[in-house]
């Protein structure tokens, strides 16, 4: 059942299942990250900020609305 990485917590590794809107599939695509991949939050910034993740290996860090419209499998 997909949830979305915002609700992910710290240290969970989980797979990357999809993206809710296609502008932020897009961008995700152009930097290498596709469904499939393992991903895992390191750190969050408190009061919904910044969440910062590994995925395959390489450090990242999103938005917390961006978060909100990624889909992952626990």
């Amino acid at each position: 059942m997909p949830v979305k990485l915002s609700d992910l917590a710290i240290g969970k590794a989980a797979i990357l299942d999809g993206f809710a809107i296609s502008q932020l599939h897009k961008k995700m695509l152009s930097m290498g990250v596709s469904p499939g991949q393992s991903i895992s939050v390191v750190r969050r910034l408190p009061l919904k900020g910044n969440l910062y993740v590994k995925i395959n290996g390489r450090a990242l860090a999103f938005r917390h609305e961006e978060a909100t419209q990624i889909l992952v499998r626990v």
